[in-house]
């Protein structure tokens, strides 16, 4: 995987292939792990392998603290202007820069498509379902908004506030997880009461939460299918057709099906999926799927 420092910033940019155009998202922290800003890449690559586009994952990391975080974001900005105009790096606002920055970010289409997995997990509607939503503030604008508006019943948790990992034994039809990469461990999936969980950010389940959800028959809805809205809306004309609800209730149902067919849990489903795709124009596939370490 390349990595690359930029020369104006405390910061760095990976991608999953090289001299291949790539989009992911950015973030910002003191100090940002190479570590989760891999699987994040990964996450990204997989959500185009999914839908057909050839076209890599990246993520980016800024170092800098809040009193100088529009500074950094700007220089990062302006030094990767060139390839944002081309279409070789585009980056979406994440954790840490979001609140500054106007980039390509498009949390309308993030909340369309987590709500749409929602529903394909729950059958095709969330009317009357218990639905808890793990992140806090974190959690996207208007995603709990839309699921009360679909016919959700939004589950609270008591003590969640001072005990977060709390929300995972949540009395729900489905949990929608994704404040930060590793959110659930396989201590927290252990906990889990809903037989489903969906992903609204990338790559917040563990490579053991997946073991057990696996083992105890939770279906897991792939965070790079789920939470792909802004990187699909990002590619501009180059998205496929139709609108993200649709394209991934779409890929969902083949993919659900296939792998209903071959008794291949959905998360495998999907995985192979994306790489018959990765295979066919690329040399060799990237080591490792999208799961947190």
């Amino acid at each position: 995987m390349p990595v690359r420092k930029l020369e104006t910033v405390d910061a760095f940019v990976l991608t999953d292939f090289a001299d291949v155009p790539a989009s992911g998202y950015v973030r910002r922290a003191r100090k940002i792990l190479q570590s989760s800003t891999w699987d994040l890449a990964r996450s990204a690559t997989y959500t185009f392998a999914s839908f057909g586009v050839q076209r890599g994952g990246a993520s980016a990391g800024i170092n800098a603290v809040d009193d100088v975080a529009g500074d950094a974001i700007a220089s990062l900005r302006a030094e990767l202007a060139g390839e944002a105009e081309d279409g070789r790096l585009l980056l979406l606002a994440g954790k840490g820069v979001r609140p500054v920055s106007d980039s390509h970010d498009n949390e309308e289409a993030l909340v369309a498509g987590v709500v749409a997995a929602a529903e394909w997990a729950l059958g095709g509607s969330l009317a009357g379902r218990k639905v808890a939503v793990e992140g806090g503030e974190a959690v996207p604008d208007g995603l709990l908004t839309q699921l009360s508006t679909n016919g959700a019943e939004l589950v609270t948790v008591d003590g969640v506030a001072d005990k977060p990992w709390l929300v995972w034994g949540a009395d729900a039809d489905v949990i929608l997880v994704g404040s930060k990469p590793g959110a659930m461990n396989h201590q927290g999936a252990e906990m889990l009461q809903a037989p489903a969980v969906v992903p609204w950010g990338p790559t917040p389940i563990t490579t053991k939460a997946l073991a057990v959800m696996l083992k105890n028959d939770v279906v897991y809805v792939p965070d790079f299918i789920t939470a792909s809205g802004p990187l699909l809306a990002g590619l501009g004309d180059a998205k496929p057709d139709g609108d993200v609800p649709s394209i991934i209730t779409a890929f969902l149902d083949e993919t659900g099906a296939a792998g209903a067919a071959s008794s291949e849990p959905l998360f495998l489903a999907a995985c192979r999926s994306a790489e018959t795709f990765l295979s066919g124009w690329q040399n060799s596939l990237p080591f490792g799927r999208p799961l947190a370490g």
